[in-house]
């Protein structure tokens, strides 16, 4: 598995968009996953990092982007399945408590769709 493979599907509920992840995420899946990422105007996108054995800090970075970009257009993210690896990615660079994490893809959907029927 030398390459980063994404597939995008539907979520479970309206308006939520799942980017599954599958392989190495490096600097050569980086501008693949921002144009698949940006590409959708979705209220929420789920990052599915299961399939993911490690990244680098480039994709960190296009991580941090989809936070960013969706704080600014206030719309939900989040990752689920990030390793113990990544998660350990995530506290040496110092984003572990900006991340927005779950364990699962159902329990993702579930707490960022709350309150989404009711608008």
């Amino acid at each position: 598995m030398d390459e980063l493979k994404i597939e995008t599907s539907a979520g479970t509920r309206d308006g939520v968009r799942i980017l599954s992840l599958r392989g190495p995420f490096v600097l050569q899946g980086v501008f693949e996953f921002q144009t698949i990422a940006r590409a959708g105007n979705d209220a929420v996108t789920i990052v599915d990092l299961t399939d993911v054995p490690f990244m680098d800090s480039a994709a960190l970075g296009a991580v941090m982007g989809l936070h960013v970009s969706c704080q600014r257009q206030q719309r939900k993210y989040g990752l689920v399945g990030a390793s113990a690896r990544l998660r350990t990615l995530f506290e040496v660079a110092g984003v572990s408590g900006l991340l927005v994490t779950f364990k699962s893809v159902e329990d993702a959907e579930e707490k960022l769709t709350v309150g989404a029927a009711a608008s």
